[in-house]
């Protein structure tokens, strides 16, 4: 029976090591004029300017990486990390997405991503609203993923997670079937109205 329960032990704490060594392996480190990223060198990475920026992103005098890969056609010298706003909410745990704390919006000179995809969008005129909304001057985008049918010139956004153009209402960016644009409005705790009819959480009340 000690036997048993000294194995046991002694599993746990390897196991727990194990997590230890693999939690520390997922960052960059800087050894002898190589960079690496979990274990793996980065070639023809700078080790003399590279800096990491968090969030699994770092840059050097030529590249921007992100987890240890270079990011196509970003230009170091105007990269920059936004700070992390105060807008996110459970959404993407819901969908079994990476928490939204590692994500959000990053917007260069020529381009923009959301994380590490890089999104059709125009960097020139890219704004993001709040809510996980973001738009420039043709398209409506939400948690990086473009929002069908949305007219970017007359998207708003309202509150409890509602948001409308000139002629359709959203909820987590989500259609809102059956709801009048020009009437609705927000009401509170998740509840939102038109002329005609009531809705919860973006569904029509019957």
């Amino acid at each position: 029976m000690k036997q048993i329960t000294f194995l046991f032990k002694s599993f746990l704490v390897v196991t727990m090591m194990g997590w230890t060594l693999m939690s520390q392996a997922q960052k960059y480190e800087i050894d002898r004029g190589r960079v690496f990223f979990d274990d793996e060198i980065i070639m023809h990475a700078d080790a003399r300017s590279f800096v990491d920026l968090g969030c699994g992103y770092a840059k050097d005098k030529n590249n921007v990486y992100m987890d240890g890969r270079v990011l196509e056609n970003v230009d170091p010298s105007t990269f920059r990390l936004k700070e992390r706003s105060n807008w996110r909410h459970r959404g993407h745990w819901e969908r079994n997405e990476p928490a939204p704390e590692q994500r959000g919006y990053y917007k260069t000179q020529f381009n923009v991503y959301y994380g590490d995809k890089k999104i059709d969008a125009m960097a020139s005129n890219f704004v993001e609203l709040g809510g996980g909304y973001a738009k420039d001057s043709f398209n409506v985008y939400y948690f990086g993923e473009k929002l069908k049918g949305c007219m970017a010139s007359t998207f708003e956004i309202l509150e409890g997670g509602y948001a409308k153009d000139s002629f359709n209402v959203f909820y987590r960016g989500n259609k809102v079937e059956g709801a009048m644009a020009s009437s609705f409005k927000y009401t509170g705790n998740g509840y939102g109205e038109d002329r005609f009819e009531v809705f919860y959480k973006g569904k029509k009340l019957e």
